[in-house]
């Protein structure tokens, strides 16, 4: 029973740990369900007082209860209920919402071959299949008021003002640090709504077939998803908009022939920890297209490679790891939302991230130390533009020190993110300089 717990932990990203809670009816049938909280003190950049004034937050980020478990052997489930929408509201009336996160049953046939539908992360980047409890860096995602627009909200790392689609009836289309590495989730049914928030937009409700062959050395996702032309999305925008599919694939290799080791299960881990030995390399495809009526429709295809090499040598566990996502705009028709006079048509989105990291793998009084630093580069490229720049590239840094007093389960990370928006006036917190640094004092436990 123990290694079916640990593959249904895998699905959802939940850790069991020696307080894990179970129901038990038999040993084929079975639920784990427990609890996961981050809670976060922040100092944000120019988040008060109309951008002139930084911001103080203490803030419950995320409250989370989770279950999983299996009816037999095949038939596996999952759920992630999130008390509150993430990081948004410092007066905690935003934890009166109850959000299903993720929610999924799982047909196990064999680990070459799993059949899931529901509601999950996209199987694209490797950012995309990392849970937030499985991460080096802490999410920086809630929102803040737009300086620009009272009536408007922007995203803590949102690397771009917010911008509409152009086609009669307006929708909100948002480029984040984690959404320009989500592929077609640029254009996910999410950002048109605006009533959810960004831990969404890695998210769809679809079916994929995955699955783990030759012990993890290949790992393999085919999806079919709502996608961007949701008849629901399409009907935000213009009210007559077809409904469309979305796609994906994704293939990961891992030499296990070089003694490293698969990482098996739908969920990938941002890191390790020392306790496996991972080289992995993956290659992914998406597409998504919206139908706004009338005979007119844009298609985006996404691209991503990526790698992840971690290994432990004695005391020390090195990581670095790479990332590139290229998604075609299709020329989508959008505008400024603070200035509506500026307009430009989305050609391509190009982003690529290095991450260099170290875990001291001994303790140092309660726990263990690390160090890691991430540079994530984007390129927005816009045709036809009116008021705006025909190349955008924000950039930004970020730095990491973990100190983990029992691995994943109780962590406090000091964070500090720099924000490089490229140019004046693009500042979606501040119009009057380029760029924000935000620090963060994360505590995170899971039960």
């Amino acid at each position: 029973m123990k290694k079916a717990l640990l593959g249904i932990a895998a699905l959802t990203g939940t850790a069991l740990t020696a307080n894990a809670a179970l129901l038990k009816v038999s040993d084929q049938t079975f639920a784990n369900f427990g609890l996961k909280m981050q809670i976060y003190g922040q100092s944000v950049e120019d988040a008060a007082n109309k951008g002139k004034d930084d911001a103080i937050d203490f803030t419950i980020q995320n409250a989370r209860i989770y279950f999983s478990g299996q009816l037999n052997p095949i038939v596996q489930f999952g759920a992630n209920l999130d008390f509150a929408v993430t990081g948004a509201n410092t007066s905690h009336e935003g934890t009166t919402t109850t959000k299903v996160r993720d929610a999924f049953i799982n047909f196990h046939f064999m680990d070459e071959l799993n059949v899931m539908a529901g509601y999950y992360r996209l199987p694209f980047s490797r950012t995309t299949l990392v849970d937030r409890y499985n991460t080096i860096f802490m999410p920086q995602d809630g929102w803040l008021v737009d300086p620009n627009n009272v009536n408007s909200k922007v995203f803590k790392n949102q690397i771009l003002p917010t911008l509409e689609i152009n086609a009669g009836n307006y929708a909100d289309v948002y480029l984040t640090t984690s959404n320009v590495l989500g592929g077609p989730s640029l254009g996910n049914a999410v950002a048109i709504t605006g009533t959810t928030d960004e831990s969404d937009f890695a998210r769809d409700a679809g079916v994929t077939i995955w699955g783990d062959i030759l012990n993890g050395m290949i790992k393999y996702y085919v999806g079919i998803y709502d996608g961007f032309g949701d008849h629901n999305a399409g009907e935000v925008v213009a009210g007559s908009g077809k409904d469309n599919l979305g796609y994906a694939i994704r293939v990961q290799f891992t030499p296990t022939m070089l003694g490293f080791q698969g990482e098996k299960g739908y969920l990938l881990k941002e890191t390790y920890l020392g306790k496996k030995n991972v080289l992995s390399f993956g290659l992914a495809y998406a597409s998504s297209k919206l139908d706004l009526g009338g005979g007119t429709s844009f298609t985006f295809k996404s691209w991503a490679v990526d790698a992840n090499y971690e290994q432990k040598f004695g005391v020390v566990v090195p990581k670095v790891e790479l990332g590139y996502v290229y998604t075609d705009g299709d020329n989508l028709p959008l505008r400024l939302k603070s200035d509506n006079t500026k307009t430009g048509q989305l050609d391509k989105v190009k982003t690529y991230y290095v991450t260099l990291g170290i875990l001291y793998d001994q303790k140092l009084f309660l726990g263990k130390v690390g160090a890691y630093i991430k540079y994530q580069k984007t390129k927005v490229e816009l045709n036809n533009v009116n008021g705006l720049p025909g190349t955008i590239k924000p950039s930004v840094w970020t730095v990491a020190i973990p100190y983990y007093l029992a691995d994943q389960n109780a962590k406090i990370v000091l964070q500090w993110n720099h924000y490089d928006y490229d140019k004046n006036g693009l500042d979606p917190r501040n119009a009057n300089d380029d760029t924000n640094n935000d620090w963060t004092l994360a505590f995170q436990v899971q039960f």
